[in-house]
């Protein structure tokens, strides 16, 4: 009986001495958690990123204040807060599952130069993982396929802002601002998989006379980047966008808006995306000469047709192509396709668009209208009825 006793007396006092060791470790990391975390994280991100702090939580984790500057020193990302939530039961299945991932009023800077290649933000490229995979302990590579997933079942982004510079398409460069961003994505595994990851997004974009609303939902697969969705503008003000349409006989603009309805899927790296669109309130300039376009019809019959259907222009259209294609370019077919649907709302013939489109003139529309259609089919064909 004494010995049981004893040995009960030293599986108790064991114990408590473990359990003590446990909780005086768990108070180091909590107290020291900001520094320790800051330090990885920055190891790992770079020097470019900064954050403020860093509070561990039973199941979350606070981090606070994260930015990143380009070399020149703008800011091209900013997050004021982001709150993660974790799933500890996912470990017993050898997964990682965040239960939740809240962002709140993140910002980003994005900037594509003349060739179309993302200049801003750049991230930087880690020495610690290479292509190919990851480096284990041993320092041979595990594949990336044989990574450990993290699956976050939900991200929510609130109150986000986007400020986009595009120095391809357009002839002079265009910055768009998209403001009030708020999105909800489900069921995002990574490494990619083809599992269906569904989302949703509202934004408005305060550009000229008018703020215009966004509004889209979609699923989407991301490891053969294969998606479906629908999408809305309403309001968009098009004189902040004249550079993209605005051609050496395109009359000036003054006033217009656009809504939009499309919805696209893309499949193996081709896009086909059907939608309606509705012209309306177009002022144009005093000067106006016979010569005169916009988007490739002659400005005369633009408004004969705007007075007798209530300054209303509605039009379909569909881009449609390979997105693998060099030649395409989703903002160029996008115009153009507005263009030939107008011409084809107003009786105009399409062929007689010529230089209107980008102001390329005949031979540049013709190299457009290829890689536009590079699936094969006829202006015809897009726009029956």
């Amino acid at each position: 009986m004494m010995v049981k006793l004893r040995g009960f007396r030293v599986f108790v006092i064991s114990s408590t001495v473990v359990l003590c060791l446990i909780l005086i470790a768990a108070i180091f990391l909590v107290k020291y958690a900001n520094v320790i975390a800051r330090s990885g994280i920055q190891e790992a991100l770079g020097e470019d990123f900064s954050i403020g702090s860093i509070e561990l939580k039973w199941g979350s984790v606070h981090v606070r204040d994260i930015a990143m500057r380009n070399r020149a020193g703008r800011q091209v990302i900013k997050v004021e807060n982001v709150v993660v939530r974790a799933s500890f039961m996912g470990l017993l299945r050898k997964k990682y599952v965040i239960s939740s991932v809240r962002v709140e009023k993140p910002y980003m800077y994005v900037e594509v130069d003349a060739k179309g290649d993302l200049v801003n933000p750049a991230f930087p490229g880690g020495d610690k993982r290479e292509r190919g995979g990851v480096k284990k302990k041993d320092g041979t590579r595990r594949p990336e396929g044989e990574r450990t997933p993290v699956i976050l079942k939900k991200i929510v982004i609130v109150n986000g802002s986007v400020d986009y510079l595009d120095r391809k398409s357009p002839k002079v460069p265009v910055m768009t601002r998209a403001r009030n961003i708020n999105a909800e994505v489900r069921n995002l595994t990574v490494p990619f998989t083809n599992d269906l990851t569904r989302y949703t997004l509202k934004a408005v974009i305060p550009e000229g006379r008018s703020t215009a609303s966004v509004k889209s939902e979609g699923k989407i697969r991301f490891r053969s980047r294969d998606m479906e969705c629908v999408a809305s503008v309403r309001e968009l003000d098009i004189t902040h966008f004249k550079p993209y349409y605005h051609g050496s006989q395109n009359v000036n603009v003054t006033k217009g808006f656009l809504d939009l309805d499309v919805r696209a899927k893309i499949v193996s790296r081709r896009i086909q995306a059907p939608g309606k669109g509705v012209l309306k309130g177009l002022e144009f300039g005093s000067a106006s000469g016979p010569g005169d376009r916009f988007m490739g019809v002659p400005v005369a019959l633009v408004v004969a047709f705007l007075k007798k259907s209530g300054e209303r222009i509605p039009f379909d259209f569909v881009i449609s192509g390979d997105l693998d294609n060099p030649r395409f370019n989703i903002a160029e077919s996008f115009v153009s396709r507005l263009s030939f649907g107008i011409a084809d709302k107003l009786g105009f013939s399409i062929k007689d668009i010529g230089e209107s489109v980008f102001g390329l003139g005949a031979e540049g529309t013709k190299k457009v209208g290829e890689g536009i259609g590079s699936i094969g089919e006829g202006i015809k064909k897009i726009f029956k009825k």
